[in-house]
């Protein structure tokens, strides 16, 4: 099954990207190919979200379940319905310093045509790369936003 991941470290502690990560509902004001988030669903460790995402000229949609694990850390989500035959991966974070943090985005995927795989495969792992290395930045992005409106001058 394909992986995509992606890393990137971003300029702020692990507390406030914990919390940007997980305002999920922000995500299609911060994201521009992400069209919507909708909680289903939630509780202390889990969430039910429905995704509609732009993806190289087509929209994603799926509902995936979240894990959330505050002491590790850590978000593992797999698909329970959507438009792949699989789609399921986790956010990791790790503190760098008082003022940077690390995520790293880890997609597995099944497409669900095994006779168009190898056509399939390398095209979804591009789209999956690109939308996931835009959902870091974006995140980043935001970051050193509201840092900047937060600290006086």
């Amino acid at each position: 099954m394909p992986q995509v991941e992606v890393v990137e470290e971003m300029p702020a502690p692990l507390d406030r990207v914990w919390s940007v990560v997980n305002d999920v509902e922000s995500y299609p004001r911060l994201m521009d190919h992400v069209r919507s988030i909708k909680v289903l669903e939630s509780g202390a460790d889990y969430r039910l979200l429905a995704w509609e995402v732009d993806c190289k000229g087509f929209v994603m949609r799926w509902t995936e379940r979240e894990e959330i694990d505050r002491e590790r850390c850590r978000i593992n989500f797999h698909q329970i319905k959507g438009d792949m035959a699989q789609f399921e991966g986790y956010w990791q974070f790790e503190a760098l310093g008082a003022e940077s943090s690390r995520i790293s985005l880890s997609v597995q995927f099944d497409m669900g045509i095994p006779m168009l795989s190898e056509m399939l495969n390398p095209v979804a792992e591009r789209a999956i790369r690109d939308n996931s290395r835009k959902m870091l930045l974006s995140i980043a992005s935001e970051l050193t936003r509201t840092r900047v409106v937060a600290e006086p001058k």
